[in-house]
Order: structure tokens, then sequence, then C-alpha cells
């Protein structure tokens, strides 16, 4: 579990509510956290008691800023793309999650911080938010199974928008292409969530929890073949060992553009 706090949750009758409590870091996740987001979720599901989830990061600057540089490990990208890692563990038990799980997007989302949202199955987001997807920005790799969940919601047309170009898009704009449910207010995000987080909770359980389950196991049959994986595996480890890669985790650290020569 996570040191100092790191993730807080809190339980209003049968909906929990678990913050990302890092507002000096922006809500940056390390591996302590998502192995944290992952044990809590499994706790409440053996309590039984959570009929929804609400996540959250602490403050309004940032809902999470994405995964800690400084926490990255050597083989990392090998095992996001076989979901050995912290990261793709931590979403797999949101998915799991027997009862609907909402993010309350009430900041900014990058990278490992918008996966956990759009692993969630709702989204609320602040108008003020950015969302984006910046690997390419700092020269690393996306797993399959990570950029498979985009292209469930936006379509390749966007995918390629967010992780090619990398640019962030606004909360109206990630409305609009299908990547949040809907926008509120600053003033109105929290209240707005935590109602809808109630009327879920209300619903038919065994009727929720079913079709949550057909809904992810549709999206999952979508698989590559092994060739295909064989292949992915070969094109990380090339990008892993790359001068560029380290160039780019350089950059991020001594806050500047980083400069890659495609070796």
């Amino acid at each position: 579990m996570p040191e100092n706090n790191e993730l807080i949750v809190e339980n209003r009758g049968s909906v929990s509510i678990l913050t990302i409590n890092r507002p000096e870091k922006r809500n940056l996740v390390t591996p302590s956290i998502l192995d944290g987001i992952k044990e809590i979720l499994n706790d409440l599901k053996k309590v039984g008691n959570t009929r929804c989830v609400v996540i959250r990061g602490q403050g309004d600057k940032a809902f999470s800023s994405g995964y800690d540089i400084h926490a990255i490990g050597e083989n990392d990208m090998i095992k996001n793309q076989d979901g050995s890692n912290h990261l793709p563990m931590a979403a797999k038990s949101i998915e799991d999650f027997p009862y609907p799980v909402i993010a309350m997007i009430n900041g900014h989302a990058f990278g490992a911080g918008l996966e956990i949202a759009i692993s969630c199955d709702y989204r609320v987001c602040a108008l003020h938010a950015k969302l984006g997807m910046p690997p390419a920005k700092l020269g690393v790799l996306y797993s399959y199974a990570g950029i498979r969940k985009f292209l469930n919601l936006i379509g390749s047309g966007y995918t390629k928008e967010m992780f090619l170009i990398g640019n962030p898009i606004d909360g109206s704009k990630a409305e609009r292409i299908g990547l949040v449910n809907i926008v509120k207010s600053s003033e109105e995000i929290e209240e707005y969530t935590l109602n809808l987080a109630q009327e879920i909770s209300q619903n038919a359980p065994l009727s929720v929890k079913t079709m949550k389950f057909m809904i992810n196991k549709w999206q999952e049959n979508q698989n590559l073949s092994s060739e295909q994986e064989d292949k992915l595996i070969e094109m990380i480890l090339e990008v892993q060992s790359s001068s560029d890669y380290k160039e780019g985790q350089k950059a991020f650290s001594e806050k500047r553009k980083p400069v890659f020569k495609g070796k």
C-alpha cells in the first residue's frame, strides 16, 4: 500500500470514493499507488457493500498527470504489454470490479492518469481539464491493451491524433469525441458525480454486474495474433534500447524539449 496517505478511501453508504492524494505532484501515480488501487478495489469487492466507486484526484489541478517518470523500470514497456506491470494490473482491477466505477476528472489527466480514467465505466470531466497521451513526446511506447481502450472509445482517427500528435485536448473536445461522457464546471463536478454515483448504486446489483461483465468481455476479444505479438515485442525492445528512449527521459527531467534522432 502507498505511504503517507497517498490514497484515501471514503465510504458513503453504498458509494466508495477513492482519492489519489499527491496534489503537490499533480497526483502523479507510482507503483505503490497503482498497487494500492488494485488492493483497495479487491478489498471492496470482498466486503461486498459497495455498489459504485468514484476515483478522483486531490484538489482541482489534476486527476492525475500520469506515471511518475522517475519510477519507470527498465522492462516496464514489456511488462505493460504482457499485463504484468503495475499500471495494467491497476486498470484491470477497475475493469474487473463488479459494479460501476466513475472517473471524476477534476483536473488534468495525462498518460497513465488518463488510462486509469478510461478504464472506468463512466467519466465526468471538469471544463478546465486537459487530457493527453504524451508517449511520442517522451520517446516511449504505450501498450496495445491501453491503446485498444482508446480505439473502443473514440475510434482510430482520434486515437491516432492523441497518440501520434500527442497534444492535449480540452474537456469540451473530449466530450465531443466520446472520450468523456459529460463535462461540468469546477463548481458542479463533485456534486454531480456523487449524485450520479448514488443513483447508480440504487440500480439492481445483479443486472448491473452482469451487463458490465458482458460489455467488458466483448471489448477484450479484439486480440493480437501470436505473430503480431512477437513483432510488437521486437519493436518494443528496439525502442527500449534506443538512445531516443534515454533522451526522452533525460529531457523530461531537465524540463526541456527532447531532440530525437530515430535511433
